[in-house]
């Protein structure tokens, strides 16, 4: 397109050059000029508006506003919202019914308007066979270590007889420290529940050396994708936080 406008402009200047009054010659050419870079101008600013639209398709708008969503009943809940009981859950984000999580997906409706029923509530999410999350552990407590990755698989899953709203769940967990004095591979295994419609997944280690350790893994997928969470490592005992871990899943 530049090419033409600028040849149109060539051509239009030797067109009036020799044979064309001089003022016409002045008022023409500058003229063709101008319009030659405002089309250029709206041809650049067109291909940016287009890309734009592009790179947009690629947003997924109701996963946004769901994750957004999942982030303000997350933030909400730690403010006193059903009266600060442990296991206490709101009938949905637009609901100021609460229910216990011990009621959940048992086939009755606690909530007046179904949430605790629903089947987004009871979905299993992200506690499924072979799901496989990966993170960066960042130790604030416990022991001194680098930051480094972590790998969490789900290896198995169970319902038990009661508590339907618990999901049983085993997992093996890897990782690689790298601190300069201690470069070494470790391999757990762990179980312990997720609990559906609070989407919380606690686990504790099987083996007797992993549990020499005293560390638990609670991890809250808090976001409304099921393939994102904040996990800490826990002393089992104390509670105290040792490490952060932001984990994501792997497709």
């Amino acid at each position: 397109m530049l090419r033409v406008v600028l040849a149109a402009v060539v051509v239009a200047a030797v067109v009036v050059a020799d044979d064309a009054p001089a003022g016409l010659r002045a008022l023409f050419e500058p003229r063709l000029m101008a319009s030659g870079i405002r089309q250029v101008r709206l041809e650049r600013q067109v291909r940016a508006v287009r890309d734009e639209l592009h790179e947009a398709l690629k947003v997924d708008p109701a996963g946004f506003l769901a994750d957004l969503n999942e982030r303000i009943d997350h933030v909400e809940a730690k403010k006193g919202n059903c009266d600060n009981k442990q296991h206490d859950l709101k009938c949905g984000r637009n609901s100021l019914e609460c229910v216990s999580s011990l009621l959940l997906c048992d086939g009755h409706n606690d909530c007046h308007n179904g949430w605790d029923e629903s089947e987004k509530t009871c979905s299993a999410g992200p506690a499924v066979s072979g799901a496989e999350f990966v993170g960066t552990a960042t130790w604030v407590s416990c022991a001194n270590h680098d930051d480094h990755p972590v790998k969490l698989t789900i290896t198995g899953t169970y319902k038990p007889d009661f508590f339907h709203a618990r999901i049983g769940v085993r997992a093996h967990v890897t990782t690689d420290f790298t601190d300069p004095h201690d470069k070494s591979h470790k391999e757990i295994d762990f179980r312990g529940m997720y609990v559906l419609g609070k989407k919380r997944l606690t686990l504790f280690p099987v083996s007797s050396v992993a549990k020499k350790e005293h560390l638990g893994i609670m991890c809250d997928f808090v976001h409304g994708n099921d393939d994102s969470a904040e996990c800490i490592f826990t002393h089992e005992g104390s509670l105290v936080t040792c490490a952060k871990i932001h984990i994501t899943r792997q497709h």
